[in-house]
């Protein structure tokens, strides 16, 4: 893949990722938990069904791949996608966290890891762990303006919590970012509001 073909595709997988912001932000001004939850675990079981088909079925595999194969990434081609993963985090950061937590740790993972690719892949030339030193760059203050918004008054915990999910985000382990991220930052966000 030559690399404006990889940043085309790249850009539309943002473009929905980007979209998944609906998530926390519809929870923060519209509905309540409850709702939240039940629409989320619908689409989760939604995603996770389709998954589940297409790496069962050579039919619907095919089908699967005509509609979304060029917004998938190589690996995602035989395991699950990354929507899968993204609302299967927001079901357990929606179950695990109240709304305040919730909500900027689901934004984090939105907006950050949009913000990240749009920047590493473009301009990206100093190798940071496993990403760019320019994307993680853009991913922390991201993180950070974010955390800012909601949490205003701890501008040190905001840039402390922001650097971990920054090096958990540029070094991935074996668990999809997509999920890691909102389960860190709500994780890490419930710790500091015991401080």
């Amino acid at each position: 893949m030559s690399l404006s073909n990889l940043q085309s595709h790249e850009l539309i997988r943002k473009a929905i990722h980007l979209s998944s912001a609906i998530i926390p932000l519809s929870y923060w001004f519209l509905a309540d938990r409850h709702l939240t939850l039940q629409i989320v675990v619908l689409l989760s079981l939604g995603f996770l069904m389709a998954d589940y088909l297409r790496l069962k079925s050579g039919a619907v595999e095919k089908v699967f791949m005509k509609i979304f194969g060029s917004a998938l990434r190589q690996h995602e081609k035989k395991n699950l996608t990354g929507a899968t993963y993204v609302f299967t985090g927001s079901v357990v950061a929606i179950f695990l966290f109240p709304k305040e937590i919730a909500v900027p740790a689901l934004l984090i993972l939105s907006i950050s890891d949009t913000v990240a690719a749009l920047i590493g892949i473009p301009f990206g030339k100093h190798k940071f762990l496993k990403k760019s030193l320019e994307g993680s760059t853009a991913f922390f203050i991201s993180t950070t303006a974010i955390l800012t918004i909601f949490f205003p008054e701890g501008l040190i915990i905001n840039v402390l919590i922001a650097a971990i999910v920054t090096l958990a985000e540029a070094n991935p382990m074996k668990l999809d970012d997509n999920f890691l991220i909102p389960i860190l930052s709500g994780t890490l966000l419930s710790l500091a509001s015991l401080l």
